[in-house]
């Protein structure tokens, strides 16, 4: 027999999950125990505080247990740096992590020695200071044939739209004309898309007067541009795409208000630079963009002002419109230096959603004609504008799959498995989801 107070700590150690028979163990043994530990741990009543002390002591370097560098040892990069110019990395180009401690000589030949701890491994931003490369250069996917490889359900989607638009788009047409004194009402129809790429003053100052190939930079002014009739040209439901360049956002949102339509996007190109020759010291040989006294930043991007005109809703007008589609980000490869071109990139993100047919460009030139798309401008060499025969090819109100080629209908059309398969936009409290 146990004391009554012993029972009472043997009952309470079970009721709180511990076995009995540490409360009724001798006192004795429990202590012995506890003074073979300190022995056994050099005197420490707690030898897990004298480990996190051993772990905390920061030995000198001569004792530490990472060897210092040698020229023959292996070197592994950050994840993401390109090689240096020979296809290879060695010691020489970036100094390898050393235990504790990081040594890194600066441009004044100072040694900086930065503890690992706070030791960036992918600082693509000092990237970009020492080599010009960008830091977008290294986000993941950017092709767009890559890019929903892990997204199977959206690259289904994407595969039905294309497949549909392909058949339907219709033959490209090109009109070679003067858009100063051209009348858009001569056209004969209105249109459902409308992608414009005006030549601002930014195209021109930004080469700083040099000469471009296959351009011609003759700005048009503020005033030339208001003088343009979009709007008339546009259907009661229609698109306008307006590209600004870096600094004429404000003049963009002043002109699509002006031809009639509500901004309600902002399309963003984000320009990398990964194909760029570098010289013997790993940097960028020639940047390809110029800026003049207006510019704080270096500027890597280009905007896309979205104008709409009349009444649509995104979960009603879905004959017209499929939303979330694609992204309002654009990352491609810049052009040559004093290139105006635009990614092609835009032109499929404009056909993913838009399901009108008819899709006129203005200011083109001969890389931007593409089928699907009437061209006009100044800059074209050739064109072969056949209004009788544009004409015809909308009539009527057949769409896909009753309607499988070019001929017939102003909308696309779609299918059951693309409204399954296209993200929908979220319900509003208090309304009821449409049925398609």
């Amino acid at each position: 027999g146990h004391s009554l107070s012993a029972r009472r700590e043997g009952i309470g150690a079970m009721s709180s999950g511990f076995p009995v028979g540490r409360v009724d163990a001798p006192r004795g043994s429990r202590s012995r125990s506890r003074k073979r530990r300190r022995e056994k741990d050099g005197g420490h009543k707690d030898g897990s505080r004298r480990r996190r002390r051993d772990r905390g002591q920061d030995y000198p370097e001569s004792q530490s247990s990472h060897p210092a560098p040698s020229a023959s040892a292996p070197f592994y990069p950050p994840f993401g740096y390109m090689p240096p110019p020979g296809g290879h990395w060695s010691a020489g180009h970036m100094v390898p992590f050393q235990g504790n401690q990081l040594a890194r000589n600066t441009d004044d030949g100072v040694d900086v020695k930065v503890s690992s701890k706070f030791l960036m491994r992918n600082d693509y931003c000092q990237t970009f200071v020492d080599t010009g490369l960008r830091p977008q250069n290294y986000i993941r996917d950017l092709d767009y044939s890559n890019r929903y490889s892990e997204y199977p359900k959206i690259q289904r989607l994407i595969k039905l739209k294309d497949d549909i638009i392909m058949k339907r788009a219709s033959p490209g047409m090109s009109l070679k004309c003067d858009l100063r004194t051209f009348d858009l009402a001569s056209l004969g129809t209105k249109f459902d898309v409308l992608l414009l790429d005006p030549p601002w003053e930014e195209y021109r100052d930004r080469v700083a007067g040099m000469y471009v190939p296959d351009e011609d930079l003759t700005t048009w002014s503020f005033e030339d541009l208001k003088q343009l009739k979009v709007g008339e040209a546009a259907d009661a439901q229609a698109f306008c795409f307006l590209w600004c360049g870096e600094s004429h956002l404000e003049h963009a949102r002043d002109l699509i208000k002006r031809w009639g339509f509500r901004r309600v996007e902002d399309i963003c190109w984000v320009k990398t630079n990964r194909q760029a020759s570098l010289g013997e010291t790993g940097r960028v040989k020639h940047p390809t963009l110029m800026y003049g006294e207006t510019s704080i930043l270096q500027r890597t991007k280009e905007h896309c002002i979205v104008g709409v005109k009349g009444t649509l809703k995104r979960s009603v007008d879905t004959h017209f419109l499929h939303a979330n589609c694609d992204v309002d980000l654009i990352m491609e490869e810049e052009k040559a230096f004093g290139s105006t071109e635009k990614p092609k990139e835009l032109y499929e993100t404009i056909e993913h959603f838009c399901l009108g047919r008819r899709r006129l460009e203005l200011f083109g030139r001969d890389r931007n004609l593409r089928d699907g798309w009437l061209t006009l401008g100044n800059g074209l060499t050739s064109h072969n504008w056949n209004k009788e025969a544009y004409l015809s090819w909308f009539e009527g109100d057949g769409t896909w799959p009753e309607v499988k080629d070019y001929k017939g209908g102003k909308l696309l059309g779609s299918i059951p498995e693309i409204d399954q398969l296209r993200p929908k936009s979220p319900v509003r409290p208090g309304r009821k989801r449409s049925r398609s």
